[in-house]
């Protein structure tokens, strides 16, 4: 049970670092007008990148395959998205886990133990993915700036950079131009770490209503409930 325990709070930072599920935000009209004066030159009749952003606001439903790579550390997997619904397929120690958010609850689920793990929402409003990328980009305004057009595994991109607010920090994105979506997110903090994020057999499109659901038969405890009933320490704090 511990194991399981590790795991699944394991899957949840990992659904919280790529991931998955604020795919929209106030300011993205008053933005996109920004957008439309503070790009780099641009040779007659290419796209704006406003009006590529543009596009990935109409997309509610995707899946695709993910790698993030980080120093010594490489995860892969599968994502699904409909709405603000969501679901990861990776490995974690040598096991499947499947982890779903239904748009009210968080499930860690492990097929070879028939067991899910249901917890607390909170965190996954904050997850990342293309589609949030593409909306924090957006709201940089006149920190973007485009780098060039290019094909990236076969289709289209525009290249973008994105610097922080202090300068210290610089992300690199590859947006295709049909979805207006990055495939390839590179992110290099102050002290010279890079992180990337590959999204690749991107499939748009509306996702199946049973993708985001658990398979019948699977034993679910609650996480919430497990902490509330474990030993109070000194001070009223719990192990």
């Amino acid at each position: 049970m511990k194991r399981f325990l590790s795991l699944s709070v394991m899957m949840v930072l990992v659904l919280v670092m790529l991931a998955l599920a604020g795919c929209g935000g106030d300011k993205k009209e008053a933005v996109s007008q920004q957008l439309s004066g503070k790009e780099t030159p641009k040779a007659a009749g290419e796209e704006k990148l406003a009006d590529i952003f543009a596009r990935g606001k109409k997309v509610e439903g995707m899946s695709y395959d993910f790698t993030m790579t980080s120093r010594e550390t490489k995860l892969n997997g599968k994502f699904w998205i409909q709405g603000s619904k969501m679901k990861t397929e990776m490995m974690a120690e040598g096991q499947k886990i499947i982890t779903i958010f239904d748009g009210n609850t968080i499930y860690n689920y492990m097929p070879d133990q028939n067991m899910a793990m249901k917890m607390s929402p909170d965190k996954a409003k904050k997850n990342q993915t293309p589609l949030d990328y593409a909306n924090d980009a957006e709201s940089k305004g006149d920190k973007v700036k485009v780098l060039e057009t290019t094909v990236y595994e076969g289709v289209k991109c525009k290249v973008v950079s994105i610097a922080s607010a202090d300068g210290k920090e610089q992300t690199k994105m590859w947006i295709r131009e049909d979805y207006g979506i990055p495939v390839r997110v590179e992110s290099a903090g102050s002290g010279g770490e890079k992180t990337v994020l590959e999204y690749k057999n991107l499939k748009v499109g509306p996702q199946p209503a049973d993708t985001f659901n658990l398979p019948t038969g699977v034993q679910v405890q609650d996480l919430s409930e497990m902490i509330k009933q474990m030993p109070q320490m000194p001070g009223g704090r719990q192990p």
